[in-house]
C-alpha cells in the first residue's frame, strides 16, 4: 500500500529525492536537525507506539519517533503530529494539530531538540519561546530549517507550554495503545 501524505511528499522534494524512488528505508537529508523521513510511514512496533498513529519520522535517537493520529474521516495532511518517546516517563505528546503546525513547532529548534519538552520543560520551554536559533546550530542546520520554513511558509510557534498543553487536552484520550503497553504501564 502507499501512502501519500501532499506535505509530507512535498517534504520528500526538498531532499532531493522522491520517496517512491528511494532505496533506503530512511532518508537522512534532514539529520543533522533530527528529521529523518521514513520511506514507508507505519505504525512502528515500539511498547508505547500508539496503535492508532502512523510513523513518518524519527529523530534516529532513543526510538523517537513522529506519527500522525489516525482519525476517522480525516486526512494525514491534517492529522495530528504524536511525537512518541520509548525512553521517557512521558511516551506519548501531541506536537502539533497538522504536519504543517509540526514543522512550524520545530522551525528554530530543529527537531531533535523536541524531546526536551518532557526530558527539561523549564529550561527547553523558555528557549523555545525566545524563537531564536541555538547558539550551537551549526550554519548547515539553520540553512535546513530556513529551507523548511521559508518552503511552506512557517511561522514559528508562541506560547509553547499553553499551546502543548491545548493540543494535550484536545487529542491525547483519543491515543489507543496494544495489550503490551498497559501492562508495562499499570
Amino acid at each position: 500500500m502507499r501512502c501519500i501524505i501532499r506535505i509530507l511528499e512535498e517534504l520528500w522534494l526538498l531532499t532531493g529525492a522522491e520517496r517512491s524512488e528511494f532505496d533506503d528505508s530512511e532518508n537522512l537529508y534532514f539529520d543533522s536537525i533530527g528529521l529523518n523521513l521514513l520511506k514507508i510511514p507505519e505504525c512502528w512496533g515500539y511498547w508505547c507506539t500508539p496503535t492508532n498513529t502512523v510513523s513518518f519520522a524519527t529523530t534516529s535517537g532513543d526510538g523517537v519517533h513522529f506519527g500522525f493520529l489516525c482519525q476517522e474521516g480525516i486526512s494525514l495532511d491534517e492529522s495530528p503530529i504524536v511525537m512518541t518517546l520509548p525512553s521517557a516517563d512521558t511516551s506519548n505528546i501531541i506536537v502539533g494539530e497538522n504536519l504543517l503546525d509540526f514543522l512550524s513547532l520545530g522551525c528554530r529548534a530543529g527537531y531533535f531538540e523536541l524531546e526536551l519538552i518532557e526530558y527539561e520543560p523549564e529550561f527547553h520551554i523558555p528557549i523555545m519561546d525566545s524563537q531564536s536559533y541555538s547558539e550551537e546550530a551549526t550554519k548547515e542546520e539553520i540553512q535546513l530549517l530556513n529551507l523548511i520554513e521559508s518552503e511552506f511558509n512557517l511561522k514559528p510557534w508562541v506560547g509553547h507550554a499553553s499551546r502543548l498543553l491545548e493540543l494535550k487536552n484536545k487529542y491525547l484520550e483519543q491515543l489507543e495503545f496494544s495489550e503490551e503497553y498497559y501492562e508495562l504501564t499499570t
